[in-house]
């Protein structure tokens, strides 16, 4: 016996809990095949599982069924089968491909990645409400179910994408950022900090991907700085104690005593 938990509409979207039997098991309901089903029988799968149809809607096309596990259209050469769908972890489609793969590839994830990316373009954190509001108006917390898209590693890898399209035609590539880094060190040949520029460079570099990702380390160290200003200012050396942000890259190993 196995039990999958829902929070479907027709619950007002409160979480309940629905059974899966095989054969096997004891005290199993009486059933039909999944075909035969109207709301709330019990219907077999063409597998061998047994559990309530949630739903049974008549559209144009024709007869959509929905199992705890899984929905299918009827038809003399259509499947139902429990495995594929519990294997791959998508409980709500006809297709048993994983979830994220479909549900990344629906208009409405395109939508939210869009809005999503015009925050980020304008600077400005995105606003997980009204994405969830564009992204799923029909759920009862749109916001979580934005959440969760945005969790999915697919979903990160559109946005990379769709980021690294939009700053291209604005002219903003990897040779852009690093005419920006050779700006920034001609700057500092002529003044002391060219801070905001290095900044700006950084910020974009995260945009394009440029940099690998990295673990903050924070320590507090003394270290001298050797600091060569141009060549009509003497080399100065100040000592100072300060705390310094270390980036730990893929690969590296923290060997920091603890």
């Amino acid at each position: 016996m196995i039990k999958i938990t829902k929070r479907l509409k027709k619950n007002n979207f409160q979480p309940k809990e629905y059974v899966v039997y095989t054969t096997k098991d004891k005290s199993i309901p009486e059933y039909v095949h999944w075909q035969e089903c109207d709301v709330d029988d019990w219907g077999i799968s063409d597998d061998g599982y047994i559990s309530k149809c949630i739903y049974r809607n008549v559209y144009k096309k024709g007869t959509l069924v929905t199992f705890p596990y899984g929905r299918q259209w009827l038809g003399s050469k259509r499947r139902l089968e429990f495995e594929p769908h519990w294997h791959s972890g998508n409980l709500n489609n006809v297709s048993t491909k994983p979830y994220s793969e479909i549900e990344t590839r629906s208009k409405r994830a395109g939508l939210a990645v869009d809005a999503f990316i015009a925050y980020k373009v304008a600077g400005e954190k995105p606003d997980m409400e009204q994405i969830g509001k564009i992204y799923r108006p029909d759920q009862a917390e749109p916001h979580i179910a934005a959440k969760r898209l945005f969790k999915l590693k697919e979903t990160k890898q559109m946005i990379k994408d769709k980021l690294q399209e939009v700053l291209t035609e604005k002219g903003i590539d990897e040779g852009y950022v690093l005419d920006v880094m050779k700006d920034a060190v001609t700057v500092a040949q002529m003044k002391e900090d060219p801070g905001n520029m290095i900044r700006a460079a950084d910020k974009l570099s995260e945009f394009l991907d440029m940099k690998p990702q990295k673990t903050q380390q924070t320590e507090t160290l003394e270290m001298d700085i050797s600091h060569q200003i141009s060549n009509q200012f003497e080399t100065q050396k100040k000592k100072l104690k300060a705390t310094q942000t270390r980036e730990i890259g893929d690969g590296e190993e923290d060997n920091t005593k603890r």
